[in-house]
């Protein structure tokens, strides 16, 4: 269950551990996310919308305080693939925020050398490499859109609401922060190597891109036969549509 986060409303009136060593008491609405196993014994039988029990168990890592404002982050990349640098970016930004949108940009191009692989494939990519994860993330796709006055609008239709955006990208950044945005600036990790162009041209060429990418990637690049994909494609773009 790692990665969810249950509500409880409006309480359980205390938390007990299985070992019986600790007991929190809890007042009016608590958010409780997963981690440490806890018995719950809820005054009010609904758990979760489950009516059918009073006393359940769960899993805790943390009790966040009543009055707790959530914070939800944006980051948006092609991810052509997804790869370790974007991996360690999500790392980061998961220390600050409580959920993580994922823009998938460019999300309607596809089969080339530049943007090999489909939306949904590259939220295949994301959401698998994400699972294990205590972070509620969305990966949702964003088309490309040629009038920047109105690029933000268009992200935030297509997105849940966020509160900060993570871009180390010049216009975006401009962009955001016209919209009223707040923008951090996501980190950058050993960009010569793990950067989309590198992972790309090592699965062209046939070198080891493996280990520039999560094994959930892999194994989803497998399963559509994305090297060889990726390579065909390249030969037609150096030779021009016939």
């Amino acid at each position: 269950m790692a990665g969810e986060l249950i509500y409880f409303l409006p309480l359980p009136n205390r938390l007990d551990s299985i070992s019986g060593r600790e007991t929190i008491e809890l007042n009016g609405y608590s958010r409780i996310a997963l981690g440490v196993e806890h018995r719950v014994r809820n005054s009010n039988p609904t758990f979760a919308g489950d009516a059918r029990s009073d006393e359940r168990l769960v899993t805790l890592i943390k009790i966040l305080p009543d009055g707790f404002t959530m914070t939800r982050g944006f980051y948006i990349g092609r991810f052509q693939p997804y790869h370790n640098g974007h991996h360690n970016v999500v790392d980061t930004i998961a220390e600050e925020v409580d959920e993580l949108v994922l823009g998938i940009g460019s999300a309607g191009d596809s089969h080339s050398r530049h943007d090999p692989f489909t939306a949904g494939e590259r939220i295949m990519m994301i959401t698998k490499s994400l699972v294990d994860y205590d972070l509620v993330t969305y990966a949702v796709p964003i088309e490309d859109l040629d009038r920047n006055s109105v690029w933000v609008s268009h992200v935030q239709s297509m997105s849940p609401d966020f509160d900060v955006a993570y871009s180390n990208n010049p216009l975006v950044i401009r962009l955001f922060e016209e919209a009223g945005v707040e923008v951090r600036q996501s980190p950058m990790f050993n960009r010569d190597v793990l950067e989309g162009t590198e992972v790309r041209d090592r699965m062209v060429e046939g070198g080891d891109w493996q280990r520039l990418v999560p094994d959930s990637v892999v194994e989803v690049i497998e399963e559509i036969d994305g090297i060889d994909r990726i390579q065909q494609v390249s030969d037609s773009d150096s030779n021009g549509p016939t």
